[in-house]
């Protein structure tokens, strides 16, 4: 079964290891994000509660590179036990970072279209509100 890449880039005036703490660290992925039980900078698994307080987004990580590179694999209480593949690359640019995002494993086909558009218009969401708050840190 084949399956769709979503590929975001932000370029931001701040340097890699300040980026990287607003993947990582709970204080500043609850801003733009979910706040996880503990910081996304190790290898191992994680999760992120609802409102109700029961995971709703979990994953493990798998790579943490600091600061250039995350990789974790994710999946939601929406997404009925899929897993699917998030990584972020940072890289220094003059005077800020490149981020980029890599959502791999979205399934192909008319019936997970709408799961392919959710994902592109959530990250769409989630990364002004990754820019906003990083403007304000």
């Amino acid at each position: 079964m084949t399956s769709h890449t979503i590929e975001k880039t932000l370029i931001l005036a701040a340097p890699p290891d300040q980026v990287w703490s607003f993947l990582t660290q709970p204080e500043k992925l609850a801003i733009w994000f979910h706040r996880p039980g503990a910081a996304l900078d190790q290898p191992g698994p994680f999760w992120m509660p609802g409102e109700d307080g029961e995971p709703l987004v979990w994953g493990e990580v798998t790579q943490a590179d600091a600061p250039q590179r995350l990789h974790y694999t994710f999946t939601a209480r929406p997404m009925g036990g899929l897993i699917t593949e998030v990584t972020w690359t940072l890289t220094g640019v003059e005077a800020g970072t490149r981020l980029h995002l890599r959502h791999d494993g979205i399934p192909s086909g008319a019936e997970a279209f709408g799961l392919l558009t959710a994902f592109d218009s959530g990250w769409d969401d989630h990364l002004i509100r990754f820019r906003k708050a990083f403007a304000t840190d």
